[in-house]
Parts: C-alpha cells; structure tokens; sequence
C-alpha cells in the first residue's frame, strides 16, 4: 500500500472517531507537557535556592577556635584567633578577596520598658561584602574611619530599630545612598530626619553608641547566622574594649573563586595550624557541603516528579493501544479484504504503526506546547522569579512519547498482521 494511502486511512480513522482520539490525546498532552512543567520546576527550584545561598555567600570560608589539648590542658586563651591571624589571612590575595573578623557579645538595653537581651557584633566596614546577607535600609555601615577611630557608633537591626524607636522601616535600599549621613537624626514622634535634630543612641556594654544605620537580613538563615532580633554592629576595634587580647570569634574569608573554596579551607587551617601551638583546635567550614547536600536533594526531587509525570504518558500509550485494539476489532473485513487483493502484512503492520506514531507526535507536540508555554506565562506574571525552562527536556519529553506510542502499538498492529484473511471477511 502506498505511504500516501496508509496516511489517509489514518487521518480518516481519526476523522470517524473523533472522541476517541482527542481523549487519547488528551493523555499524552497530560504527560508530556507535566514532564516538561516538572524539570522547568526542578530547575527554577533549584536556581532559587542557589540564589539564596549566594546571597549568604557560596564562596564564604569561616573559622572557628575550639579548644587546645595538649597534655591534659584545655582552652588556652593563646590560641584563639586574633586580629594578626586575620591581616595573616588577608595576605593571601591570591586566594581570598577579602576577609572579615566578628567579635559576638552580649549585653541589655531597654526596650519598651523592659529589659532585653541584645546581641553585639564587633566587625569591621567590609563585612557587607565579605558576609554578602547585609541589606541598608536607611543610614549607612560601619566605615573605616570609625574602625579606625574605635568611635561609638552601631548600625541597628530592623526589628530593634521599630521596637527602640517606633518608626515604620524605610523597607528598601539604603535611603541616604550610603554617602551622607553619620548620625540618624529625627524628632521626638515625628518623621525621621526632621523637626527636632534628636540623636538616636543605643545604650548598652556601659557606653552610649551613636545610631548611623539601619539594616536587615534580606535571607533568612534560620537562626544559624550571626544577627539575631535584637542585634546591633559595632566596630571591632570598640568591640574589643570588652574582650582580651583582640579576641576573634569567627573569621570570614571570601575566595576569589568558587572553585577555590576547598583550597580556601585548606589554607586558612594551614594559616592557624602554623600561627598557634600543637594541639589547638580550629573549625574550618564552607558552603560547598551545603551547595553539594542542595543540588543532590532537588536532582532527587526532580527525578521522582519527572518519573510520577512518565506515568501520565503511560497511561496515554494504554489508552492508544485500546483505540487501535478497537480499531482493529472493527476494522477486521477491511484488513481481511486488503490482504486478499494484495496486501502484505507488512503493509498492515505499518499502517496500525503509524496510526500510533501520529497520535502520539500530534499529543507530544501539543503537550510540548503546553509544557513551555506555561512556565513563559508564569514568568511574565511573576517577575520576582527567575522561571528556567529546559529546551532538552522538551525534546526528550516528546520523543519519549513518541516511543511509548509506538511501543504500544505494536501488540494491536502485530494481532492485525496476523489475521487470517478468509477468517476475516466472514467476520460480522
């Protein structure tokens, strides 16, 4: 039978039947296009969590002491980490691209009435851009002149500065553009920054520190970061006004590539190891372990989902197997006649082959359609996301349709090409 021919009987099929047909497409448009939906899923899930681990730093190394043993003696106060370990650190230009020391202390201060905990952070001007998870919302950071100077200035945390002083936050970016301005200034229940010239303090540790910022969080790190509710910055050379010998508690270091981290590691140990005596203990970490945990557990989710969406086109390849079992069933004196004027087995075969094969391109290519037009419609919709969408995952969804179709198609289009002809035409 000519190609031509075989096509025309198939497209005449699907003409007669039409229910049938757009409900076996129905199912492969289902499978192919959640298949396609999934992965764009998977990969903006993905990216959105890379996102937020890039904004607390992907390329972060940070260093903690932990104790000395040697002989029986624990905890020295001569090994833990000091300012001269950090400019040691900080000398590695060709590995780090900046480096930060946090001195973490605690005092109290009133709040509403009541006394509070606060949580006072000892840093110095580049920790924004070494610890990245730092957003002005009015005011300014730390700078070196008042590292430089010990001065008693902080930059407050948000819910400290709207409980400390009743102004709603400025909910943005830095509002005086990170230049101008030094002390925040504004009048008693009135706007900041007009009618009274008031000086904002916080007073805590026994000294009063001038306000000049305000700052939040932008990701949440689930209480396992430094800033706490109640948090004030305070520069580290002030901050040590209250601990011995320039203590460090954590050091920040920043490598200048994400393929360096391991080597970033390796050097800050190496750094502390040789800067301290035999036996200190010192706790040397990155996000890899994180990054790697992240992309491990989204490949897994995104397999399960795409396997959980293969089913769905499976269901449409047993639906076309029963609409050509059917057609079969119905269609046994045509077969019978067309063997007996001529037609050779093969012909059948190739003919019920093809019936499946176009089902399932026709179903694949909408469901193709469907499956890339709505992650576009929802990107244009919702722009705070990134929505990433697989081009490659489209082609695979569709040829594996395709393949489910014919493979089920074979067990109708095999039992037509094996009818007995006379048998056939007798049939009613």
């Amino acid at each position: 039978m000519p190609r031509a021919e075989v096509l025309e009987t198939a497209l005449h099929r699907f003409r007669t039947h039409r229910l049938q047909t757009w409900l076996t497409l129905a199912g492969l448009f289902v499978g192919t296009s959640s298949i396609i939906v999934v992965v764009a899923l998977g990969l903006t899930g993905r990216g959105f969590v890379m996102t937020q681990i890039e904004g607390v730093g992907s390329r972060l190394v940070w260093a903690n002491y932990q104790e000395t043993v040697t002989s029986g003696v624990a905890r020295r106060i001569d090994d833990q980490i000091r300012d001269s370990d950090a400019l040691a650190v900080a000398e590695r230009r060709d590995l780090f691209a900046g480096v930060t020391p946090l001195l973490v202390l605690h005092g109290q201060i009133v709040v509403l009435a009541h006394g509070a905990n606060l949580t006072v952070l000892g840093t110095t001007a580049n920790y924004p851009l070494v610890r990245k998870n730092l957003r002005l919302l009015r005011g300014r950071f730390l700078d070196d002149d008042d590292v430089g100077g010990q001065a008693k200035v902080c930059v407050v945390s948000r819910h400290l500065y709207e409980q400390l002083y009743g102004v709603p936050s400025a909910g943005g970016p830095d509002v005086n553009g990170g230049e101008a301005g030094g002390i925040l200034e504004g009048a008693e229940g009135g706007e900041d920054g007009e009618g009274g010239g008031v000086s904002r303090t916080v007073r805590t540790l026994g000294m009063a520190f001038a306000v000049v910022g305000e700052f939040e969080e932008p990701v949440n790190t689930l209480g396992q970061g430094d800033v706490t509710p109640d948090t004030i910055f305070i520069p580290i050379t002030t901050a040590w006004f209250f601990a011995p010998a320039h203590r460090i508690d954590t050091l920040f270091a920043e490598v200048r590539d994400f393929a360096q981290v391991g080597a970033g590691v390796e050097g800050v140990q190496a750094i502390l190891r040789d800067r301290h005596r035999a036996g200190a203990q010192y706790d040397v970490q990155s996000m890899s372990t994180v990054i790697r945990v992240a992309n491990v557990i989204s490949v897994g989710l995104m397999a399960v989902f795409v396997l959980v969406a293969a089913v769905s086109v499976l269901v449409g390849g047993v639906g076309i197997m029963n609409i050509l079992l059917a057609s079969v069933e119905q269609r046994t004196r045509e077969i019978g006649l067309r063997i007996s004027v001529g037609a050779r087995r093969s012909d059948i075969l190739h003919q019920f082959l093809l019936e499946a094969l176009l089902l399932g391109s026709i179903g694949a290519s909408l469901g193709v359609v469907g499956g890339l037009g709505l992650p576009l419609l929802c990107q244009l919709l919702v722009r705070s996301v990134t929505v990433q969408v697989s081009f490659l995952a489209a082609v695979l969804a569709f040829l594996f349709s395709c393949g489910v179709t014919v493979l089920f198609g074979l067990v109708p289009a095999y039992r037509a090409a094996r009818l007995n002809p006379v048998e056939a035409l007798r049939h009613e």
